[in-house]
C-alpha cells in the first residue's frame, strides 16, 4: 500500500491534511504483544485511527492491503467523521497568516 495507495493523490492529501503517521514495527516481540493489546489482531498491514489525547480508536481498523484507493479513502473519511472532536485542518498552503480584518486601513 505504501507504494500504491498512499501515493494516490486523494489518499496522500487526506493523510497529509488530517492525520499524523505513527508506526509500530512488529518485528520485535514486545511490539507484537502491543499490537495484539491495542487492536486485538496480528494482521499486517493494519491501520487504525487513534485519538492522541484519549487513545480511543475511531472508525475501527483496516486490515490488509486496500482493495481499491476509493475503499481506503472511504475508511479514512469515516474514521475522521467518527471522531467526536477534531482539530481543524490547517489552512491551505500559502494562506497562513493571511488574515483579512475587513479594515482597508489596517496593517
Amino acid at each position: 500500500m505504501e507504494e500504491g495507495t498512499f501515493h494516490h493523490s486523494a489518499v496522500a492529501e487526506l493523510l497529509r491534511d488530517r492525520f499524523v503517521e505513527a508506526r509500530l514495527h512488529v518485528d520485535y516481540k514486545e511490539n507484537e504483544e502491543r499490537e495484539l493489546e491495542m487492536v486485538q489482531s496480528r494482521a499486517q498491514p493494519i491501520y487504525v485511527v487513534v485519538d492522541p489525547s484519549t487513545g480511543e480508536m475511531h472508525g475501527g481498523r483496516y486490515e490488509g492491503a486496500a482493495l481499491s484507493d476509493e475503499d481506503f479513502i472511504d475508511w479514512l473519511n469515516a474514521s475522521w467523521d467518527s471522531a467526536p472532536a477534531r482539530i481543524s485542518a490547517p489552512p491551505p498552503k500559502g494562506e497562513e497568516g493571511d488574515v483579512d480584518s475587513g479594515d482597508p486601513g489596517a496593517e
